[in-house]
């Protein structure tokens, strides 16, 4: 038996499991288990990257009032501006709250 034919058998069998398990457990349980290796929707870098942008341009609308919708790890999010993300944000409702410092400097003088 050739290499390439022990490569194709194997890669045969993995897209076949995929399959199995895929419908067997429903595909969006599947897609949340890929995302979630990657840290699925949480986008707290992203943010944290643009606010940083936003105050070293001193682009005062980028900061000081563009919307921005942070996620964190326990799916919970906070939509806002920059300005507000500087210090705790909350995130949750009710009991479940829970005050989150995402990261952003402030930017003294832009808004």
């Amino acid at each position: 038996m050739t290499l390439g034919t022990i490569i194709a058998i194997v890669l045969g069998i993995v897209v076949l499991i995929f399959l199995i398990y895929g419908f067997s457990t429903g595909w969006s349980n599947l897609w949340e288990r890929i995302t979630g290796l990657g840290g699925g929707n949480v986008n707290v870098d992203t943010i944290k990257t643009a606010c940083t942008l936003a105050c070293q341009q001193q682009n005062k609308y980028g900061f000081c009032n563009q919307s921005r919708k942070v996620t964190i790890e326990s799916g919970d999010s906070n939509t806002s501006t920059c300005q507000k993300f500087v210090g705790e944000v909350n995130f949750g409702e009710g009991d479940d709250m829970k005050k989150v410092n995402i990261g952003v400097s402030a930017c003294p003088g832009l808004c």
